[in-house]
């Protein structure tokens, strides 16, 4: 089975039991909980990585106008590129290799809530684990290309700060849109690639901007 399809069946397994465990809530819920959506993008700090994918499905808690608690699962994705100079058989050559790295991050967060009208304001904080995984690589050398699997993974941890606004439209829907900083430790893969081994460490650091569509209960 390949990596890719591992991972996203993972996504897949925790959002079901997220959407299956608040069910029985909603029986006892008065407006404290929610659920929401959040599609948007991942811009990481790396030069090297190209902007990708970004999507999470949060279910919160929120016992005062003014304070909220969430867990998060999610996806985001991103393609990093490597130049590189070897030497084999007392021949140079230089090539470069792009690799796609999955990631699913399972998060909490707590939020400061400034409610005006049908909007509310708010900061939030908060840490998570972060399933960095290592999919298809493709090799170029000398102008030749190559293509493979980096099969490896590693679970990292990290913390993230951001803002956001919710536009109520009814009491119960509401939209809107946050953006949060993402500071992780180092992740390493390790693989052979078309026989050459291959080790890459780098941090998840960057930008997870979204739009937000959710549902109290």
């Amino acid at each position: 089975m390949k990596r890719g399809f591992t991972i996203r069946v993972k996504f897949i397994v925790i959002v079901v039991l997220i959407l299956t465990f608040s069910i029985p809530i909603q029986v006892l819920a008065q407006d404290l909980y929610y659920i929401s959506a959040k599609p948007g993008i991942y811009s990481p700090k790396e030069n090297d990585f190209n902007t990708g994918f970004n999507g999470e499905i949060a279910f919160g808690w929120r016992p005062n106008p003014n304070f909220a608690a969430e867990m998060g699962v999610g996806y985001f994705e991103t393609e990093a590129k490597e130049r590189f100079r070897g030497q084999l058989g007392g021949i140079t050559f230089t090539g470069r290799i792009t690799a796609d790295i999955e990631v699913i991050p399972v998060t909490l967060t707590l939020k400061g809530i400034l409610p005006y009208k049908r909007w509310e304001f708010f900061g939030l904080g908060g840490i998570g684990a972060y399933i960095v995984s290592g999919e298809k690589t493709r090799l170029t050398v000398d102008g030749i290309p190559f293509e493979g699997d980096l099969k490896d993974n590693d679970t990292i941890f990290g913390f993230h700060l951001g803002l956001g606004f919710h536009y109520n439209i009814t009491p119960t829907i509401f939209i809107g849109a946050e953006g949060k900083y993402l500071w992780t430790k180092e992740a390493k893969l390790q693989d052979e690639a078309f026989g050459i081994p291959i080790e890459a460490k780098f941090k998840m650091d960057g930008i997870l901007a979204t739009a937000v569509i959710g549902f109290r209960f």
